[in-house]
């Protein structure tokens, strides 16, 4: 799916770029890195990772490897990397069958005397690079999309730049340029992709040539951005100050004698308030502050350092459990990630995978509470057990065929119940019913009900899902507009 499409292709990396750009300031702000990698060296190394990771979950998902394979597989995956890390970059020095790094590495996990350990760094960040790699896999490309990942990600690397440069002392300010032109370009061509899409002409590549317009296009509006950006200096300003200072000197008399007119208004009012204060008894107020401080005086001279001694073990015990639930924690949630991600089987045909709905903006946080209150009833009536994944599974089927009706004009209202809104999926995909209803009776099934769903079962979801964008598909492209798409380039 990434690399299905020369457009696609482009936005993914250029997305990736732009996670990696602002990620990178946070990473050197709390763990500087190996001793000897500069900055731009620590970000063509996370960048590399990333795009790996992202080409391993592409190769997996083309050999449409089955559940839980998938997921045990890119479990694997992100053990090994992990483990395979701390070995490349913290003991290069020993020899292959050395193995003493490690227990050295498994030692160094439950130790934070030193603070942050390199071991914990490098595992912190490769699930991150794994989790935004497994995100990349799902994400809209869509141009409003795009723009809002462009807007969050700036905002967020215009606080990381100033935080290292403060604490650091180092220059950021070429991170933010890098951004704005990956964003840029990444923008561009999302719009382009989404004009050729409106026009049927999604399969046909980008030209080289608009490559190279729209490349030369953001460098020249980011270089005249940089070029302007250096007259913003603290001398240009004092100058330009400087320049108003007949203003300033006039505002300057006006405050004063502003001030003075105050201040003889107020002055009846102050001296009344004088006078009162003077008459105030303050004695009761001492009193009570006295007898207060003697009151505290015992709990003062108290030895507060005695209290219950625990064995030294039990304090070990609690932190090396606390380790163990977090890494727990961790890979459950890779394991629940991975399966919205392994719900949509990837086509050799990139440009017909489905959007999604982008989370943020508008009633955002309506929307995350209503998803996460989803999630937890699911939980508390199947439980952490495979029947909860094969909910989520069904819960992603409906939604992205949702999504695909409403992109075909037939959206289905909030209040719809699933039974009523099953004729307009029958009108969006003619030919589809008997699919269409197992999907909808399934879904009513997880989400209104406590009756789970089989391994099998879900298989065969899956198919009917499989079945219903394939029919889509061969709806929306007819062998005439093919033929109109590959003649019109311009459409591109």
């Amino acid at each position: 799916m990434l690399l299905a499409n020369r457009r696609l292709a482009l936005i993914y990396f250029c997305l990736a770029a732009m996670e990696v750009a602002w990620f990178t300031p946070y990473l050197l702000l709390f763990y500087w890195g190996a001793p000897g990698l500069s900055t731009w060296g620590v970000y063509a190394a996370l960048l590399a990772a990333l795009l790996a990771w992202m080409a391993a979950l592409d190769f997996l998902s083309r050999r449409q490897v089955t559940s839980p394979r998938f997921e045990l597989a890119v479990l694997g995956l992100v053990v090994l990397s992990s483990v395979g890390l701390v070995r490349a970059l913290l003991y290069p020095g020993l020899l292959p069958g050395d193995m003493s790094w490690f227990g050295r590495s498994l030692a160094a996990l439950s130790d934070f005397h030193t603070g942050l350990r390199p071991e914990w760094a490098l595992i912190l960040v490769n699930f991150f690079l794994w989790q935004r790699a497994a995100s990349a896999s799902s994400r809209d490309v869509g141009f409003f999309s795009v723009g809002v990942s462009f807007r969050l990600g700036m905002l967020l690397l215009i606080l990381g730049a100033a935080l290292f440069g403060h604490f650091r002392g180092q220059d950021a300010t070429p991170f933010l340029w890098l951004y704005f032109g990956l964003g840029l370009f990444a923008v561009s061509v999302a719009r382009v992709h989404e004009g050729a899409s409106g026009a049927r002409s999604s399969g046909k590549p980008l030209p080289w040539i608009r490559l190279v317009q729209l490349s030369l296009a953001v460098c020249f509006t980011v270089a005249l951005a940089a070029g302007l950006s250096s007259l913003y200096t603290a001398g240009a300003i004092k100058s330009f100050l400087g320049w108003l200072a007949p203003l300033w000197r006039l505002l300057g008399i006006l405050l004063v004698r502003l001030l003075v007119l105050l201040f003889l208004i107020l002055m009846p009012a102050l001296v009344w308030l004088q006078d009162r204060v003077r008459g105030l008894d303050l004695r009761p107020l001492a009193d009570a502050l006295t007898a207060l401080r003697q009151a505290l005086e015992p709990l003062q001279q108290a030895d507060l350092s005695k209290g219950p001694v625990f064995p030294a073990w039990v304090g070990m015990a609690l932190r090396d459990l606390g380790i163990l639930l977090v890494i727990l924690l961790a890979l459950g949630f890779v394991w629940l990630y991975l399966e919205r991600i392994r719900s949509q089987h990837v086509r050799d045909q990139a440009e017909t995978e489905v959007g999604e709905e982008v989370t943020l903006g508008g009633s955002a946080l309506q929307r995350a509470a209503r998803r996460l209150q989803d999630w937890l009833s699911l939980v508390r009536r199947f439980g952490l057990s495979p029947q909860l994944l094969a909910a989520v599974s069904v819960q992603n089927i409906y939604a992205n065929l949702c999504r695909l009706a409403r992109r075909r004009g037939f959206p289905r209202r909030p209040a719809q119940p699933p039974d009523d809104y099953l004729r307009l999926l029958e009108r969006a995909f003619a030919g589809q019913d008997a699919a269409l209803a197992r999907i909808t009776v399934a879904y009513m099934r997880v989400h209104y009900g406590d009756r789970p769903v089989g391994a099998e079962e879900l298989a065969g979801l899956r198919a009917d899902y499989r079945q219903v964008r394939a029919a889509q598909g061969a709806q929306d492209v007819t062998p005439g507009e093919t033929g109109m798409s590959e003649a019109a380039p311009g459409n591109e």
